[in-house]
């Protein structure tokens, strides 16, 4: 019997100076990565750039802030969000770059459709470590100019419906993804790692 494939999001929020160390990691900008020994940088020229930054993570970030003129920014406010995005190693077995690129521009067309163009920072796909996957960051800026992380991806309950609309926008085109079991049910911390 083959092993389910689930397609896989999760959020992690940022606030000040570790937005650096994640544009270190996404970009490969470092010569070594000796707390990821997964990383193969022989294989960093196959990432892919589906958003490339224009600046600085840090520095976009405070730039689109400050264009918004969002209110109440406080010097701990969530800055960036940074979706990851992937599926089950299975899932990638014998798929050629162009069908991992497509699989990946379905995805970030699901994210493309829940925030404003303007607040994204970079989109890549790491094909450099054992299963492909994608780092999704952007600055969560609200409709209406406000800056709120907490506003854009909710509670436990809303964050289970980001999985349920995730998880049918990429089933119509790869069906054989399976949903797993939401957080709500297995009281897992959604934050964290989330199956679809």
């Amino acid at each position: 019997m083959a092993k389910a494939q689930y397609g896989i999001l999760r959020f992690a929020k940022y606030k000040g100076p570790e937005i650096g160390n994640i544009e270190a990691h996404n970009e490969r900008t470092k010569e070594t990565y000796a707390s990821n020994p997964d990383v193969d940088l022989s294989r960093s020229k196959d990432n892919i750039h589906l958003i490339e930054p224009r600046n600085k993570y840090r520095s976009q970030a405070e730039a689109r802030i400050k264009e918004c003129q969002c209110p109440r920014v406080c010097y701990n406010s969530i800055r960036v969000v940074e979706t990851l995005i992937t599926a089950s190693p299975e899932f990638f077995e014998g798929k050629k770059k162009d069908e991992i690129r497509a699989y990946f521009e379905h995805a970030l067309g699901f994210l493309q459709s829940r925030v404003a163009p303007e607040n994204f920072i970079s989109a890549v796909v790491h094909m450099d470590e054992k299963t492909p996957h994608m780092h999704v960051s952007f600055v969560p800026i609200t409709q209406d100019g406000h800056l709120s992380a907490k506003l854009i991806l909710g509670n436990r309950k809303t964050l289970t419906a980001w999985q349920d609309r995730y998880w049918k926008h990429m089933v119509g085109k790869y069906p054989e993804l399976e949903r797993g079991e939401s957080a709500s049910k297995t009281g897992r911390e959604q934050i964290g790692r989330a199956h679809v």
